[in-house]
């Protein structure tokens, strides 16, 4: 296989990886992250879905990012804290509760996928420790997910969803300020109990914000000892840097917005600075979503990780999504054309767009119905050598037309989740080795 490329490679260089990189005696079976038997069904809306395979959908929502925002709805309830109330003042209000109000609830669904997630990758680390060889790397990954959905996405949802919730209500209330316990009330829940939970979490976050930023520390010693890939070495050094430089914001965004909204109660000034804090918090979040955040499948027994294979596969992205970018006909360009049908679909399991081929085959096509039986009243399975099955000219050519459909379409945005899975995993192995060096 070939282990060296150039990220600012040419067409070339990803036609030459592409080809060689495929073997088709190679059992797709053992590949990294492989692709097993897909089980669809109908969902809803009358397509077919994706069912029993679970998935850790790790990347929030952006809107998550308004969060920080929404949390100082409260301006109007606490700059304008007077009787009688003017009428602009209640407007602002109006429009900051209502906002901190639908912010609570975008940040409860947020809440439910996580937590989905967290039981997800509990079960995955059971499944883990409970193997008797060695799997320090993928308990690492798993212990950086696990952290990252309790503090950077589950906290987020908790405190500030509540905290935004009870900044709604005490912002309402502040609207009938004339009466005094009334008055009481809402000073107490949008300024001080309201905000408590932010300021909590942003304290919670700056641990967890320095551990990953030591552990990216780690992570780069550990790369210019082991990793001697050149390509590999530049992209996973460029992801640590990210890293580190969104655990520095998070960490800074948290600790000062909780600090200054214990503050908004009897001061003005602090809004503006919460004004630059929640953009910060919005930029960071739109960051990890499209350049350190990935969705992956659980680690499982045959999901062995190490560093060569790893290397080769993350090397053959990086072609591949050259060609994406910088060719007009990534297709041709890549030799897919010309490849034989179990190549052609090695090569999407290897870009993460199998199961996306599948949905379009059941979806788009008539295929499958025509061949197989009618899977409308029961699960239809798909792998691999069921769709070798399909070997006819007029056959073949429907597939690689839906291929080629789901790489224009799909391909830059999977392949790049995927690359930083495995720069992720790589990091990981390379931490272990490095751990194993220090023992030894």
């Amino acid at each position: 296989m070939t282990t060296g490329a150039s990220p600012s490679g040419n067409t070339d260089s990803a036609l030459d990886l592409g080809k060689e990189t495929v073997d088709p005696n190679r059992d797709a079976d053992k590949h990294i992250f492989s692709v097993s038997a897909l089980t669809y069904g109908r969902g809803t809306n009358g397509k077919y879905i994706l069912f029993d395979r679970p998935r850790i959908r790790s990347i929030p929502p952006l809107v998550i990012g308004f969060l920080d925002l929404a949390n100082s709805g409260d301006f109007a309830a606490n700059v304008f804290n007077r009787v009688p109330v003017p009428i602009y003042a209640i407007v602002l209000m109006v429009i900051g509760a209502t906002v901190a109000l639908v912010m609570s609830t975008v940040a409860l669904r947020d809440a439910r996928s996580s937590w989905k997630n967290l039981k997800l990758l509990r079960e995955e680390r059971t499944l883990l420790e409970s193997m008797s060889d060695d799997r320090s790397a993928e308990l690492e990954i798993n212990h950086r997910d696990l952290g990252t959905e309790i503090f950077d996405r589950a906290g987020v949802d908790i405190a500030m969803g509540v905290g935004a919730f009870l900044i709604a209500v005490g912002t309402y209330m502040a609207i009938g300020g004339a009466n005094h316990r009334v008055w009481f009330a809402s000073n107490l829940l949008s300024g001080y109990v309201g905000n408590a939970l932010p300021a909590v979490y942003g304290i919670c976050n700056v641990g967890w914000s320095v551990h990953v930023w030591l552990r990216a520390r780690k992570q780069v010693c550990a790369v210019s000892k082991h990793l001697h890939n050149d390509v590999a070495s530049q992209l996973l050094s460029v992801r640590i840097r990210k890293t580190q430089a969104h655990a520095i914001v998070t960490a800074i965004v948290c600790l000062v917005s909780g600090a200054l909204s214990m503050v908004t109660p009897t001061h003005w000034w602090p809004y503006p600075v919460l004004l630059i804090c929640g953009l910060a918090f919005l930029y960071s979040t739109w960051v990890y979503r499209t350049q350190i955040g990935y969705e992956r499948l659980l680690l499982s027994e045959d999901a062995v990780l190490d560093e060569t294979s790893l290397t080769t596969e993350i090397l053959f992205l990086q072609s591949v999504k050259i060609a994406l970018l910088d060719s007009p006909d990534a297709w041709m360009a890549l030799g897919l054309g010309d490849m034989s049908m179990p190549n052609l679909l090695l090569f999407l399991v290897r870009c993460d767009l199998f199961e996306q081929l599948c949905l379009e085959l059941l979806n788009d096509s008539c295929l499958i119905k025509q061949h197989f039986r009618d899977p409308t009243t029961s699960p239809m399975t798909l792998d691999q050598r069921t769709l070798l099955q399909l070997d006819k000219p007029e056959q073949i050519i429907e597939i690689s037309s839906l291929a080629r459909l789901c790489l224009e379409q799909h391909g830059i945005q999977l392949i790049k989740n995927r690359e930083r899975l495995l720069l992720e995993c790589l990091g990981a192995c390379l931490l272990h080795q490095k751990g194993n060096d220090k023992d030894g």
